[in-house]
């Protein structure tokens, strides 16, 4: 499902003309207000006004779904297992064989806190992705200055994905017309496999890439276009969006 979600192209909406830069410093302030909060209830806030503002432009609930789901689940196990491992006041306990789980008050709070920034995080973070296409995140990071570097591992990164994906499928698909998903034990042998097998190619194509490049000339910087000028329409968005993110920031934390 991730994968798929990831291979699925961005809609364009009416954010995808806003520029980058502005979404992305806007993105960037409401990861630091998420993030820095004590109460769950400002990133979990973030995180549903993201998903309205994503299905007010025209963003689908199936891409949606495909995307958060993962997260959905990840957000659950974190704060499901800090309910067990943080706080000091027993509000449950249970006796599973010759296990004792005792559940905490402090752990109910903290694990929502936990949740809460996850999905408040990457819902944010969804709304830069899906409306912003990588060369506009590419020219917004060069415009902020960001090390040439960091720039040049995204860029790769992203280019690699795709590779990725493309040897997995064909793992799996390989797999399964062998059954190696016949059984709960098989899945798990086979899944080992395919790490250790991933690992290898991926590592011999990456050596194959770096060869490649430099073949064509490649001596280690990456050649970014200049951006437009910012318009002022475009500030005006990003100083509103500011005062609402720091004072939405002052009244939750």
């Amino acid at each position: 499902m991730l994968a798929q979600g990831i291979r699925e192209q961005n809609p364009t909406t009416t954010l995808s003309h806003v520029d980058g830069r502005v979404k992305l410093l806007l993105t960037v302030a409401s990861l630091l207000a998420a993030t820095s909060t004590r109460s769950w209830v400002l990133p979990l806030c973030f995180g549903i006004i993201s998903l309205l503002l994503l299905r007010i432009v025209g963003v689908s609930a199936r891409m949606l779904w495909r995307r958060l789901f993962p997260i959905l689940l990840l957000a659950t196990f974190v704060g499901g297992t800090q309910i067990f491992i943080n706080g000091h006041t027993p509000l449950f306990e249970w006796n599973i064989f010759s296990f004792r789980l005792i559940g905490y008050y402090e752990g109910i709070e903290r694990g929502a806190l936990f949740a809460a920034r996850i999905i408040g995080g990457i819902s944010i973070m969804s709304v830069l992705t899906l409306t912003t296409t990588v060369q506009e995140w590419i020219q917004a990071l060069a415009w902020f200055r960001v090390p040439q570097f960091l720039i040049e591992i995204m860029t790769l990164a992203y280019t690699s994905l795709f590779t990725l994906l493309d040897e997995l499928e064909r793992l799996q698909k390989a797999q399964q017309m062998r059954l190696g998903y016949g059984t709960w034990w098989r899945s798990i042998q086979s899944i080992g496999a395919i790490g250790g097998i991933l690992f290898i190619r991926v590592f011999d194509k990456s050596v194959r890439l770096w060869q490649a490049m430099r073949c064509r000339g490649y001596n280690g910087e990456i050649s970014v276009l200049n951006v437009r000028t910012l318009k002022r329409n475009d500030i005006l968005v990003s100083g509103f969006g500011l005062v609402i993110i720091l004072g939405s920031w002052f009244v939750g934390r």
